[in-house]
């Protein structure tokens, strides 16, 4: 392990190969036993709504434009992390689990995908919300049922997100901010590629987002800036949740009493 400041920080800090306890990774912060059943079963509905959403979308849209968009890209990494997730659970139950120098692979790889997935997916909600969603749109009867799809993506996909960063004892570094940031600004930059390389949207548009226009250079590079910016501060909230949960549910349900006796009094004498 390499030393980067005396103040105990390493690089290992800056991956998802290492973390102190590894029942975090499978227990529910609102349990007090050692089964990963409870988180195993709230995981399972996370990954059940999450693939039939994702279904919906390919159903209803799928052709050669759907990976293309942002949207769909959090509905791929929403889907991962449910899977991703129910794998840890499953493999905790199959065989015991103990602490070691490493995660085993699986357990970074949900980590990984579970520091990317909360923040891209609560974002791709606000950005939808705020900047897409057009209401007009909704009073047409031909668009009425393409609204439940567009809750199903921009609501529940954050909905299903946070309940994981609520269920579970998942830990949140804040030096982890670079991987949903690199993913947000890699989705930038095949943005501008695509457009460069003159693809379109399927409506025959030079641009996959009308806000993000790469013939309006300047427009489409304060949106990256400000979503990046949004991004940070996203993640940041996350963190403080996390650390939120930890204190609540060590103060009300993995509460433990120091009060006791360490060995039981001898029933003769009465002594400890």
């Amino acid at each position: 392990m390499v030393k980067c400041f005396r103040k105990g920080f390493s690089l290992s800090d800056l991956w998802v190969s290492s973390h102190d306890k590894l029942s975090d990774f499978y227990l529910s912060a609102w349990q007090r036993g050692e089964s990963p059943v409870p988180l195993l079963l709230v995981r399972l509905a996370l990954a059940a709504v999450a693939s039939g959403i994702l279904i919906w979308s390919l159903v209803v849209g799928a052709g050669p434009y759907w990976l293309i968009y942002l949207t769909n890209w959090g509905l791929l990494l929403v889907t991962m992390m449910t899977l991703s997730g129910l794998l840890v659970s499953c493999m905790s139950l199959c065989k015991p689990l103990s602490d070691a120098a490493e995660l085993p692979w699986y357990v970074s790889m949900y980590w990984l995908i579970y520091n990317i997935t909360v923040s891209i997916a609560i974002m791709i909600t606000l950005l939808y919300w705020i900047l897409l969603f057009d209401p007009e749109e909704t009073n047409d009867g031909s668009a009425q049922g393409d609204i439940w799809l567009d809750v199903a993506t921009h609501g529940i996909n954050s909905c299903i997100t946070l309940v994981e960063v609520l269920a579970a004892r998942t830990p949140a570094r804040l030096l982890h901010v670079y991987q949903p940031l690199g993913v947000g600004l890699w989705y930038a930059a095949f943005s501008g590629v695509y457009y460069a390389a003159g693809g379109t949207d399927g409506n025959g548009y030079p641009f996959i987002y009308e806000i993000l226009d790469w013939r309006q250079g300047g427009r489409a590079g304060t949106v990256v800036a400000a979503s990046t910016a949004c991004l940070i501060v996203i993640y940041v909230l996350v963190w403080g949740t996390t650390l939120c949960r930890e204190k609540l549910s060590l103060a009300t349900i993995r509460t433990t009493s120091h009060t006791l006796p360490l060995t039981p009094p001898d029933p003769h004498t009465q002594i400890v």
